[in-house]
């Protein structure tokens, strides 16, 4: 009879990366470690043509691993992803993969040691899921952004993205960093190049018109390292919204009711000022509506932390989320409608 462990599937493990020295190390010694057969999957690193130490690290941390474990091989690759972004990256992993399952999980992420198990005994178990995947717990290097990965892991933040916060295993509209039926791709194509963000959203979109499922299981779990600044954050909820406009523009059936809200909270704002100058009380209207908001920012921040600043700076930061990322998807719509 064969060996148990013979049956299990291969897997395709995929970390794209482009100068992350500060967390490739920790990224790839989740992968590196899993209690997933070694001669089961395999580890495809697709590089961006660092310009850090980002490949070195990497380097270094296999080989550290072999030493520590008696010069024990494991099945790792490099890649290059000369465009430079992620589509690309991830197309170039999967293209070159040899799993029946491709997984990837980013550079500024980490998974628990059965990641990989956890997520093919589900697939097998979900035999109608195209792709399964976890819960993410979003988190920092150190004190300093606490608060923003508070804010990004609530669903006051981020709309009902149930890969953030769900208890419950469902069918979900989409995962991230599932674990995929490598075969899905060649159906349905691969990540869209020509966009920069919101390539999963799209793809997802082209799986589920194929009538292909997602699963969430929320016993299957990953870290990611959020942003650590409001800054930073306010930058990416920008030019998330900016990229929900265009990806509109190519497929109205990709986005859902969550990726939408931000721009409504944002028109009504501005709607309230112009008319305000007709009518007064709609200033008073949009000062109640911010308040409200401002309100529920404190009840979500209690939700997560008792810690007295973060509950006073989490509601600002909270709006701020909302109205950069509103903000993005209007001045991007009013410039695709103007080309």
């Amino acid at each position: 009879m064969a060996n148990q462990k013979e049956l299990l599937p291969f897997v395709s493990a995929m970390i794209v990366a482009r100068n992350e020295s500060a967390y490739i190390e920790k990224s790839l010694n989740s992968l590196i470690n899993q209690t997933y057969p070694k001669n089961r999957y395999e580890i495809l690193i697709i590089d961006g043509n660092s310009n850090d130490n980002t490949v070195e690290i990497a380097k270094n941390t296999i080989r550290s691993y072999c030493e520590y474990n008696g010069k024990r091989s494991i099945n790792i690759k490099f890649l290059e992803n000369p465009k430079q972004i992620l589509a690309a990256g991830w197309n170039i992993g999967i293209k070159n993969s040899n799993g029946k399952y491709v997984v990837r999980i980013d550079a500024h992420s980490f998974v628990p040691s059965d990641y990989i198990s956890k997520c093919v005994a589900v697939m097998l178990k979900v035999k109608d899921a195209v792709c399964v995947g976890g819960v993410i717990n979003s988190d920092t290097i150190g004190e300093k952004g606490k608060a923003v990965s508070y804010v990004l892991s609530s669903p006051f933040g981020i709309g009902n993205s149930k890969f953030r916060y769900s208890q419950k295993a469902e069918y979900v509209d989409t995962v991230a960093f599932g674990l995929y039926r490598k075969d899905i791709f060649e159906k349905v194509g691969y990540f869209d190049e020509n966009l920069q963000r919101n390539q999963d959203i799209d793809l997802h979109a082209k799986i589920r018109a194929m009538g292909g499922k997602f699963y969430l299981d929320p016993k299957i779990k990953l870290t990611y390292f959020s942003r650590n600044t409001t800054k930073s954050m306010i930058k990416q909820g920008y030019q998330n919204g900016k990229w929900n406009a265009i990806l509109f523009k190519k497929n109205p059936k990709s986005l859902s009711i969550r990726h939408i809200v931000p721009l409504l909270f944002v028109l009504g704002i501005i709607g309230c000022i112009l008319l305000g100058l007709v009518s007064s009380f709609l200033w008073y209207v949009l000062f109640i509506v911010l308040v409200l908001h401002l309100i529920l920012g404190v009840v979500f921040a209690l939700q997560k932390t008792k810690k007295f600043s973060y509950i006073l700076t989490m509601p600002i930061m909270f709006m701020l989320l909302h109205i950069s990322y509103g903000a993005g998807t209007l001045i991007s719509l009013i410039a695709v409608d103007g080309n």
